[in-house]
């Protein structure tokens, strides 16, 4: 269980990379008109020219940026789904892991569903349905590998309590950065460290919340938004912020607690996940860095879910 555990770990984290660049690219990050064709998701006023046949439509998309993530993609969530299936027919045989597995399982044919019948990957149900399916299968999963981790020192009841806050604060700041990206605010706030003279969120926050609206569309066929944009990019950064201030003190605590390499693994993640999103606005987000921001987020889940496990297993030592 726990080697296929680890295996299903690494596809996990794959395919959390691959769909942030699908997302990403076709929400026009990695396209060549960069920043102009940010949020263009729907037909020109002016009339596309006709494709004549199925050959010519074939090859026209087979020039398209993302081609080589789609099937990529697919081939992930398809050998993912199988591990799955097999780690879920084991924990029922031997009984233990019930739950867990069938959580896992249940996330697998939620986010396959998802994938089929989605119909866009623009749609901010679909976005945030994936991207929280995603990271909560990577959070299942690195908690079976890592739940049996034994601490080399006692740690005290407050490293505990400040890793938790710092997980709760994570998975807050993940969720947050996928209502940013369902809403297109990526360029919403392109100065630092305030958002062009403002610093807190106005009341249009509560749009951007709204997982059942439908992009509006302009003539040129870029996704119209409001105020929201800049309002939930803004609650982004101040949660930001808060992460960043309470992970640091979560690790530095386990450091002194002799916590080893996870407390400095934790430390240099969160300290190089804020840099990063720093940077990406410095450098008016290009694909590679908004990718690395995703897949830094992964992997600083995975060490405060491990240096939580050092911690929960403190009694061992006693």
């Amino acid at each position: 269980m726990r080697a296929l555990a680890i295996v299903s770990l690494l596809f996990v984290l794959a395919l959390v990379s691959v769909s942030a660049y699908l997302r990403l690219d076709n929400s026009g990050i990695g396209c060549a008109d960069w920043p102009a064709c940010y949020g263009l998701i729907g037909a020109a006023a002016v009339e596309a020219p006709t494709v004549g046949s199925t050959y010519e439509r074939l090859a026209l998309e087979a020039q398209e940026p993302m081609s080589w993530a789609t099937p990529v993609h697919r081939l992930v969530a398809s050998v993912l789904g199988l591990l799955i299936v097999a780690m879920t027919l084991i924990s029922l045989r031997q009984g233990r892991d019930r739950l867990l597995s069938l959580m896992l399982l249940g996330l697998t044919v939620f986010l396959a569903w998802l994938g089929i019948y989605s119909g866009g990957l623009h749609n901010p149900a679909v976005v945030m349905g994936n991207l929280v399916g995603g990271f909560t299968m990577l959070g299942l999963l690195g908690w079976m590998v890592f739940r049996e981790a034994r601490p080399r020192a006692n740690a005290s009841r407050s490293v505990r309590r400040w890793v938790v806050a710092a997980l709760i604060l994570l998975c807050l700041q993940i969720t947050l950065g996928g209502l940013t990206s369902a809403n297109f605010a990526a360029t919403a706030c392109m100065s630092v460290p305030d958002c062009h003279g403002t610093w807190l969120p106005g009341r249009d926050l509560t749009t951007a919340f709204d997982l059942t609206r439908q992009h509006e569309i302009g003539p040129t066929g870029l996704a119209i938004g409001g105020a929201e944009r800049a309002d939930i990019h803004k609650l982004h950064r101040l949660v930001a912020a808060a992460t960043l201030v309470t992970a640091l003190l979560a690790g530095g605590l386990a450091l002194a607690g002799r916590m080893g390499m996870t407390a400095l693994l934790v430390i240099a993640l969160v300290a190089l996940e804020f840099s990063v999103g720093i940077a990406a606005i410095l450098a008016d987000l290009p694909i590679g860095i908004a990718v690395a921001h995703n897949w830094l987020a992964a992997i600083l889940l995975l060490g405060l879910l491990r240096l939580y496990a050092l911690c929960r297993n403190r009694q061992a030592l006693l």
